[in-house]
């Protein structure tokens, strides 16, 4: 499976997870975001206007990559295609999901959290994969053990689950990471209340952290 869109998109390191109670929300997040400099957000499929958020924002901003999340079922997967969704991620790694994303050569990345699940989707063809939830699983430490094992096979993982501004470089120094996942920019009472500004500082804040740590990065 080709993944060069999924390296573009995901190259400033950085996968934030937006979840919006109403489509409302949409644009004044994305917007934030883009202000402080990040152009990807992932927008989970765990409330009832994830579709019609990720359609206004690829409707206004075509500058952000929007990637749909938490995509459980082949039928959410469509929904999260149907609407525009140039991406999409699950937490856990469901062959039939899995299957249907790779007939539709859609980008996808499932998630994975042992050893075999690796492997199983590796077979498929996907080399990113999403690691979750990492902090359970003994983050960075449980993805430099499997560095060696899985080296030949050139997988490539996204971290998410209990990744912050404190530990996201603790990740992002291991060769087998190519961006973090999490919420911490995004946070609930940040979008409720309308504190925009507030996601605009913690994305400011994230991509200078890597900057100073990788200055390669753009």
């Amino acid at each position: 499976m080709d993944h060069g869109f999924l390296h573009t998109a995901l190259n400033q390191k950085i996968l934030p997870a937006v979840t919006f109670s109403s489509a409302d929300e949409a644009l004044p997040v994305a917007e934030a975001m883009l202000r402080g400099g990040l152009h990807v957000m992932e927008v989970t499929f765990r409330t009832a206007v994830a579709a019609e958020a990720i359609a206004i924002i690829r409707k206004n901003l075509p500058e952000m990559y929007v990637g749909a999340g938490t995509l459980l079922s082949v039928a959410q997967l469509k929904q999260a295609m149907d609407t525009g969704a140039q991406f999409g991620l699950a937490p856990g790694f469901n062959p039939a999901v899995c299957n249907n994303a790779l007939d539709n050569q859609f980008p996808f990345i499932p998630g994975v959290m042992t050893p075999s699940e690796i492997e199983s989707a590796a077979e498929m063809g996907f080399d990113i994969l999403k690691l979750f939830p990492a902090s359970q699983l003994g983050g960075a430490h449980f993805l430099q053990a499997i560095q060696d094992p899985y080296r030949s096979l050139q997988i490539m993982f996204i971290p998410m689950g209990g990744v912050s501004v404190n530990n996201m470089n603790e990740y992002l120094a291991l060769k087998n990471v190519i961006a973090v996942g999490g919420s911490w920019m995004t946070k609930e009472e940040f979008i409720r209340t309308g504190q925009f500004d507030k996601i605009t500082g913690s994305v400011k804040e994230a991509l200078l952290k890597i900057k100073k740590q990788y200055p390669g990065i753009q």
